[in-house]
């Protein structure tokens, strides 16, 4: 009865992840392992990928150099270096080889020496300038022998005078001084020196060039209209001009000699005439000697005329030296002689 009337025992529960097929992996096995190989194919993937742009292609680096020319630009390579400058492309290849072996335009010149042209410049400053390039220009301009940009003067010679003073050539400078003290004796000295100065440019003929400086602390040359410190030729209508440009001459300043003598040099005329009333300041034994180097080369003969208030010249004149150490003639001239027109009586003193 015992065995009869006692409850049926049940089966026991399966443990826990049990899997319905015996011989297959777990799960979560499975579900690990395919994390694994995500993250490890991941990985790879970032190591493989560099930061950056990607590797270039290496090129050799040379020097070129540039020639701005007019219509281009020229490239070269300069010969010392070992390699070669890598162009972009077929194209910039084809470009660079045609500016390099395109020829010049018709008519081109070959580019100036100016460092030469500068040097050979900078080497003769004109009197009392400061060396520049400008005033090395203008001084150039003026020493070549015939330069006149207002006409081709003749080279025949003539005989003019001023105060009785002869000067024979064909290349005629009047360097004239307009300092405070030609106002004196009621302004007679300046209106003489310009009477007698148009008097003797009357005389000269398109066969015959010249210039006119006049001077107190720095010289002032007469320059017309387009042109620079040249010689002039003299036809009517240049004259013309000029007698208009002494007629307005005003005296007025202090007296620096030597820059306006010197000025006059550089233009190489055959006679300078030199007029002045100032002794002070002389000219020094170095200033004459240089003065004197420069006319010997230039082929000038200066004369000169003195004008004061005495009776008779002064025996210790500096300008007795200037006009003897350079084959001119002196003269000197009592101002109270002078009349108001400008006219003077009698003969100058010698």
């Amino acid at each position: 009865m015992s065995s009869l009337g006692a409850t049926p025992t049940t089966a026991e529960a399966p443990p826990p992840f049990a899997s319905s097929s015996r011989g297959g992996m777990p799960a979560w096995m499975m579900s690990i392992f395919l994390h694994v190989c995500l993250m490890t194919t991941a990985g790879l993937m970032f190591a493989v990928s560099e930061k950056g742009t990607e590797q270039e292609i290496d090129r050799p680096i040379g020097i070129a150099l540039v020639q701005a020319m007019p219509d281009r630009d020229k490239y070269q390579i300069q010969p010392d270096q070992q390699r070669q400058v890598a162009v972009e492309g077929e194209a910039n290849d084809a470009s660079v080889a045609a500016l390099s072996a395109a020829a010049p335009p018709a008519g081109l010149n070959a580019p100036l020496d100016l460092q030469g042209i500068l040097a050979d410049l900078s080497a003769t400053p004109m009197p009392g300038s400061n060396g520049s390039i400008g005033d090395a220009l203008q001084a150039s301009e003026a020493t070549r022998p015939g330069t006149n940009p207002l006409g081709d003067g003749g080279s025949q010679p003539t005989t003019t005078k001023v105060f009785g003073v002869s000067g024979t050539g064909s290349r005629f400078v009047y360097v004239f001084d307009r300092s405070d003290s030609m106002n004196g004796y009621g302004g007679r000295p300046l209106q003489a020196a310009k009477t007698e100065l148009l008097k003797s440019l009357r005389t000269l003929g398109e066969q015959q060039q010249f210039q006119i400086i006049f001077y107190n602390n720095r010289p002032s040359p007469f320059r017309p209209i387009g042109s620079m410190n040249s010689m002039l030729v003299g036809s009517d209508e240049i004259k013309a001009s000029a007698e208009k440009y002494v007629k307005g001459m005003r005296a007025f300043g202090g007296t620096q000699h030597e820059d306006a003598i010197k000025l006059a040099l550089r233009l190489k005329p055959d006679v300078i005439f030199f007029l002045t009333d100032a002794r002070v300041p002389r000219l020094t034994g170095l200033q004459l000697r240089s003065i004197r180097a420069r006319a010997s080369k230039a082929g000038t003969t200066i004369h000169a005329i003195e004008f004061g208030a005495d009776g008779a010249s002064p025996s210790d004149s500096f300008l007795q030296e200037l006009a003897a150490q350079n084959g001119g003639q002196y003269r000197y001239l009592d101002v109270r002689s002078f009349r108001q027109d400008g006219q003077w009586d009698g003969q100058p003193e010698s």
